[in-house]
């Protein structure tokens, strides 16, 4: 699905800028590989709709990534809400990761502007970041990250601005 970008007036764009988290990484990768990573994106927003986009390299190779996030309440995958989730690996906020460890684009178009937060039966969940995580496991486990520093490893996290236009 492309999704065509609109003209924000009303909310505008985040330009997302990501840094390592370097002490937070599987013991099988090393420091100095896992500290390389770099990643750059933007969050839109307008109305009730948005969007988000990134593009990262020197990701684990052929490695299994989603994108989630950061709430007031806990994690959210950066998708649409009402999506089905599997937790094996092919859920709609996995990254795919070629062999050069890249990720030459993922975009999604979300059912909400994430500027005015996800509205989900448990309230509103107010977006404060997003992280790329890293699954140790090769499983994307739905709409769970996985067990933090066991299975998941949060390799590049970046706030939320406020939007521009």
């Amino acid at each position: 699905m492309q999704y065509q970008r609109a003209k924000y007036g009303n909310c505008g764009c985040c330009r997302l800028r990501f840094s390592v988290v370097p002490a937070n990484r599987p013991a099988f990768v090393d420091p100095a590989f896992w500290a390389q990573a770099r990643a750059k994106g933007e969050v839109c927003g307008d109305g009730d709709t948005g969007y988000i986009e990134i593009s990262a390299e020197g990701l684990v190779p052929l490695g299994v990534y989603t994108v989630f996030f950061l709430t007031d309440q806990g994690p959210y995958p950066a998708a649409p809400t009402g999506v089905y989730y599997t937790g094996d690996g092919g859920d709609p906020n996995r990254l795919t990761v070629n062999g050069a460890g890249a990720v030459s684009y993922y975009v999604a178009p979300l059912n909400y502007n994430p500027f005015h937060g996800i509205s989900l039966l448990s309230g509103l969940h107010v977006i404060q970041g997003v992280i790329i995580n890293f699954h140790s496991d090769r499983l994307s486990h739905g709409l769970s990250p996985g067990v933090d520093n066991v299975n998941v490893f949060g390799q590049l996290v970046a706030p939320i601005c406020h939007p521009h236009h």
